[in-house]
């Protein structure tokens, strides 16, 4: 086999192996379509900043929080990316929690991505965890919401906040909208 023979070869073993991981990739992509509706389709470039206006309903607070937005996956597997409108990119954020709003009850303006809004209706779960694909903290700060798409499928969606205070006062914020009757783990459980 001549040099040339040898470099033709390889290219066309290089070329088949990028073709089956674009393959791969359009796969993963089309199984997690559902969880588009959870990206508003515009892009920001700053984070909302801290003085919002708060809504005029006297039962509907807003609570904000900045912080890191780790990443989406799926629930099965939470290593699991969602590749779709880059819900699995790592980014700087703004969590607001609109408590009277039921369309948009957690929006989570990301800077440079689309921004994420699960509506009251949707949100499965909130729980403190150690970490998430892509982002491992020491003790257990970081906020995972589950949430569930219209056709069933459920994802959860990280969000580390930058001060240790915003846990505690997003997670309050937003447990009574899970669907369980369990008091937050900083109030019921002692081993958090």
């Amino acid at each position: 086999m001549t040099r040339l023979q040898a470099v033709g070869v390889m290219l066309v073993a290089l070329g088949l192996i990028y073709a089956l991981l674009y393959a791969a990739w359009l796969r993963k992509r089309r199984s997690h379509a559902s969880a588009a509706i959870a990206a508003e389709r515009r892009r920001t470039s700053e984070p909302a900043a801290k003085s919002a206006p708060v809504l005029d309903d006297a039962r509907s607070t807003q609570v904000l929080a900045e912080g890191t937005y780790v990443s989406t996956t799926t629930a099965a597997s939470r290593l699991e990316r969602v590749t779709v409108e880059g819900l699995g990119n790592r980014a700087k954020a703004t969590l607001t929690v609109n408590r009277g709003t039921p369309t948009q009850l957690v929006r989570i303006e990301r800077q440079g991505e689309s921004t994420v809004i699960i509506p009251a209706g949707r949100l499965v779960s909130v729980r403190r965890d150690r970490g998430m694909a892509g982002k491992f903290v020491g003790a257990n700060r970081m906020l995972v919401l589950q949430w569930r798409t219209p056709e069933g499928d459920v994802y959860e969606t990280g969000f580390l906040p930058r001060y240790r205070a915003d846990v505690d006062k997003v997670e309050s914020a937003l447990w009574w909208h899970t669907g369980t009757a369990e008091t937050p783990a900083s109030e019921g459980d002692p081993t958090s």
